[in-house]
């Protein structure tokens, strides 16, 4: 960036102070370091900054506490977290105490560079902002007429934007906040906000700043839920404009899109909740059969202890099939993965894992018939992940088939793929979850489904192989009668001449 900043950065750990000083000087900002909050504040104090990095847990003074005082001092230093403990709890707390952003450690150089660089952008587009007010004074509906480099700033940036003047008017607003908050129709300076926002919450917010007593809060952070068209949670930080003898002008509301924040904290609850419960099950069953047999308490017969013996083994593979299936989903949302492509005849594959899995389903006396037309097409794939592809549809179909059930593997020649079907006569899928089915850790539960044991991670697997290969896969299901997943793989295009 063409200006240079003033940064603080307040740290406890002197690897972090001293690393993040020689990262900032070097793109010829002014650095000063300070290793814990009281002694961040006084500097503070000292000389004006335009940027602070804070730590969270911090001796004599933590982040949050500085945090409240720097935004009492000077609202508008940008002010970002940085901490080990990293959440979304602790975001979204950091967030209500004034933290423009969020940097969690371990971190780059380029990510510290990079959100320094927003959040000074953001700096340098307030004091401009504020050096408007105070050039228009109360005449805030101008700023929404004058087409300036500021407004184009504001129309540019990925946080919504609305200011309002203290008589309760629209003054200022941008396309970030028309779409978070699904304005429709065209918006005019000098309306009432009531008549143009209709998410409540909101408008009671800006309500609650603009009342006279609320002259001790400098501003005010808020979580707000909107349920239609679709759901999304925005955090609100709504900031009274003042004119440099203190006049309130009006508010300033800044809407930030957490919903992602949101899923993730969701998605993280579903896969503690998922791991806990099926690492539980199978160690508590392996612990109970070694104990028996160790204490002797399972008798002497032989056949007894062999057969406790095969029922710890049948857990632990269930353990390691859990463990597979974590280490390949993380495996491939590294975005890292090295495929070793070439030219397949699939079936030799699939016949392979049928025989490899045919004695899964004995016990409730499943049959398989494969039908595959002769001389399948070639397809460039990686044979590794068509393994696991198969074997997880496979599985799939034998877990979740009934007793004297059925499983049939189907595949021929079309146009431009190939076309694999792999069908049971097991439960069904209901319609409402059909939707979701590929989704990470997504199970449905359900008194058929209660004894089968997974991650919810293997047809999102299956899904990113499928993707991954330029195919896709359909699902057809019926409760009570059974599901097809039908896998379409790309068929080289120097095969298909060849045929022709």
């Amino acid at each position: 960036m063409a200006e240079t900043a003033n940064i603080l950065v307040v740290d406890d750990e002197r690897g972090i102070r001293e690393g993040c000083r020689r990262i900032l000087a070097s793109e010829g900002h002014a650095v000063d370091v300070a290793e814990n909050g009281a002694e961040g504040f006084t500097l503070v104090g000292s000389k004006p900054y335009d940027l602070i990095l804070v730590d969270l847990m911090m001796p004599v003074m933590g982040g949050l506490d500085m945090m409240d005082k720097v935004r009492e001092y000077d609202p508008e230093i940008i002010m970002i977290v940085i901490t080990g403990f990293a959440t979304i709890e602790t975001a979204v707390d950091a967030m209500k105490h004034g933290a423009y952003d969020y940097l969690p450690k371990p971190f780059t150089p380029d990510q510290v560079l990079a959100v320094v660089n927003r959040g000074f952008e953001k700096r340098l587009l307030s004091l401009k902002a504020r050096k408007l007010m105070e050039e228009r004074d109360q005449h805030l509906l101008e700023v929404a007429r004058e087409e300036s480099k500021s407004h184009t700033i504001v129309n540019s940036m990925a946080d919504g934007i609305l200011v309002t003047n203290k008589e309760h008017q629209l003054v200022l607003w941008n396309p970030a906040a028309v779409k978070m908050l699904n304005l429709n129709g065209k918006l005019e300076a000098g309306r009432d906000i009531g008549e143009i926002i209709h998410e409540e919450s909101l408008v009671a917010l800006i309500d609650r700043a603009l009342l006279p007593d609320s002259s001790q809060y400098t501003a005010i952070s808020e979580e707000i839920e909107i349920k239609e068209p679709e759901p999304k949670t925005l955090m609100i930080n709504v900031s009274v404009i003042r004119d440099k003898h203190g006049l309130e002008l009006g508010v300033v509301s800044t809407l930030r899109d957490i919903t992602s924040m949101k899923e993730l904290d969701q998605v993280k609850s579903q896969f503690i909740s998922m791991v806990t419960h099926e690492l539980r099950a199978p160690l508590s069953a392996v612990e109970g059969y070694l104990s028996a047999y160790l204490s002797g308490a399972a008798g002497t017969d032989p056949r007894t202890n062999r057969q406790m013996l095969e029922r710890a083994k049948a857990r632990t593979h269930s353990l390691l099939d859990l463990v597979n299936d974590l280490l390949q989903f993380s495996r491939m949302e590294s975005k890292r993965v090295e495929r070793k492509k070439e030219l397949l005849d699939v079936t030799g594959i699939i016949a392979g894992t049928v025989e490899l899995l045919k004695n899964r389903g004995e016990a409730n006396e499943i049959q398989f018939e494969t039908n595959l037309q002769e001389k399948l097409p070639l397809v460039e794939a990686d044979r590794v992940e068509m393994e696991v592809l198969f074997t997880n549809l496979i599985s799939n179909a034998i877990n979740y088939n009934v007793k004297k059930g059925k499983v049939t593997i189907s595949a021929d020649a079309g146009d431009h793929y190939l076309n694999i079907r792999i069908a049971d006569t097991g439960i069904g899928i209901a319609k409402e979850h059909l939707s979701r089915i590929f989704d990470e850790f997504y199970r449905v539960n359900s008194p058929e489904t209660r004894y089968v044991t997974g991650t919810g991670l293997g047809l999102s697997i299956v899904k990113r192989i499928v993707e991954s290969h330029y195919g896709r896969i359909d699902i057809a299901s019926e409760v009570g009668k059974g599901t097809t997943f039908t896998i379409k793989l790309p068929v080289k295009k120097e095969q298909q001449r060849a045929s022709e």
